[in-house]
Order: C-alpha cells, then sequence, then structure tokens
C-alpha cells in the first residue's frame, strides 16, 4: 500500500559536508555524508560505503571499487534479504516491500560481488536498497549494471556510486517504517584505465514502468547528478580534471549493449 510524507529535510539542495574515511571505494572522493542533519549515518559494509536516511529508511548513496578480478566469481546469491542490524538508527524491515508492488533494488549489485559468499551476502541488507519498479530492476537497469560490468572488464577498474532521487517534496512510501520511493536513481562512474586513462559516466533512470528506451537515452553528466543529489562525487582529483570529466557526457560503447541482461532474481 502506497503512503506519502514529506521530506523533513531536501537533501538533494546544496552541498553535503565531506567525511574522510579513507576506504578504497572512496579513494577517488568522499560524496559526503553530512551526519550533523540528524536523520544521516555513514556505514562502512566492508565491501562497499552508504550513507544512510532514518527519515527515508534508505540509502543516499553506495560506493564501492570494482575492479576486473572482482567478476565472474563463483558465490550465488542467497534466498533473501535481511535487516541492517548494524545501523545505529533503524532501517527498513523486509516487511515493507512485501506486498508493495515494489522490487528491493540493489544499489551495490549482487552481482559485482560474486568473489565470495561473504561479498554476496553483505549485498542483501536493506540498507542497500531502494523501491524499483520491476520493469525497470529487471529490465534497463539490470542492463546497467552488467554493461558496467563489461565497462570494468575493459577498462580494469572503475569506481562507482548509485542512490536514489526525489524530485518531488512530498514523497510516496511504502510499509509501516515509510520507505521513500524514489522518482529516479542514478549511477555514476568513474573508470580507470591502462596509463590513468579516465572516463566518467553518468546514467539518471526514472522508476516508472514506462522505462523502454535504451540505457544511452538515460545518460547525463556527474555533474548534473551532483545537482540533484547535493553530493560531490570524485573530489579527490585536480580540479581542472574533475571539471572536464563531470562535465562530459559520455555514451556507453555498443561493445557494452549487445549481451541482454538476464533478469534479476529474489528481488520480491
Amino acid at each position: 500500500m502506497l503512503h506519502s510524507q514529506k521530506l523533513s529535510r531536501i537533501f538533494f539542495l546544496g552541498l553535503a559536508a565531506s567525511v574522510a574515511f579513507g576506504q578504497d571505494g572512496l579513494k577517488m572522493g568522499d560524496p559526503g555524508c553530512d551526519v550533523t542533519l540528524q536523520d544521516r549515518e555513514f556505514a562502512n559494509r566492508k565491501f562497499f560505503q552508504l550513507c544512510h536516511s532514518f527519515d527515508l529508511r534508505e540509502p543516499l548513496w553506495v560506493g564501492y571499487v570494482l575492479t576486473k578480478a572482482d567478476l565472474d566469481g563463483p558465490a550465488s546469491r542467497p534466498a533473501g534479504f535481511q535487516t541492517d542490524k548494524l545501523l545505529k538508527h533503524a532501517g527498513a524491515k523486509d516487511r515493507d516491500y512485501v506486498g508493495s508492488g515494489f522490487s528491493r533494488g540493489h544499489m551495490a549489485p549482487a552481482e559485482d560481488f560474486s568473489r565470495s559468499k561473504e561479498a554476496i551476502k553483505t549485498t542483501f541488507v536493506l540498507s542497500n536498497v531502494v523501491p524499483q519498479v520491476q520493469s525497470v530492476n529487471g529490465g534497463r537497469w539490470a542492463q546497467l549494471e552488467l554493461m558496467v560490468r563489461n565497462l570494468v572488464r575493459q577498462t580494469g577498474k572503475a569506481y562507482i556510486f548509485t542512490g536514489p532521487i526525489f524530485e518531488n517534496d512530498e514523497v510516496e512510501t511504502i510499509g509501516d517504517d515509510a520507505v521513500g520511493i524514489p522518482t529516479h536513481t542514478f549511477k555514476v562512474i568513474l573508470a580507470v584505465g591502462p596509463g590513468d586513462m579516465k572516463k566518467m559516466y553518468a546514467v539518471i533512470m526514472p522508476n516508472e514502468d514506462s522505462v523502454k528506451d535504451t540505457v544511452n537515452s538515460f545518460t547525463t553528466t556527474v555533474r548534473t547528478v551532483e545537482d540533484k543529489t547535493g553530493f560531490d562525487f570524485f573530489s579527490a582529483l585536480d580540479k581542472e580534471e574533475q571539471d572536464r570529466l563531470e562535465t562530459t557526457k559520455e555514451l556507453f560503447p555498443d561493445s557494452l549493449t549487445r549481451k541482454k541482461a538476464k533478469p534479476a532474481k529474489n528481488k520480491r
């Protein structure tokens, strides 16, 4: 059943304060998680980091580094999702999603962590998911995730941040814990290749059944994502290089789009 609530804080306006932690996923810059706003909590989950919102019961961003060596591991997906008991403040519960009509949309995808049972299991905490329309979750969004893995197979490494966007002041919610339903989800990628080659990719995808166009139809610039979320991605780069990369709209090469993504499992 859908509900709605007013956003108590418009977190996607204004630059969030940076918090230095130094994990590998934040090596190219910490987007910030302004814990002074009280509804936010930074969480380190060993294989990825996230900024969690108590008000929305979901992550505002999830970040990690992905290398070619991490891909195509033997670990299979666990059976279900768990409440993140390591959060200091309450998060979503599985019952919030049951019967809601929305999938549990991974921000850090399970397939990116197939290197070990421990790694893939950590992605099945509810602090790593947002309510996502299933046709998006198992369709173009799943294809985007596959394309990013194919990109890493070509370049060798990528720094990735993913999260929700809320374009309306009044946010629809699901469940007794009022988990916020994003209007869009974003993904920003800094691909690093041989010879210190760097390219940035960014996608903002609507969270609605009407998503039929190609992934490249939803590409944008990292700077646009920053404007909509208030977070500062890849700030460890030289300012001139950061500005150049973040204002360039990169399309995913055709070679990454040819293989179809398999429908996601264990989403409901």
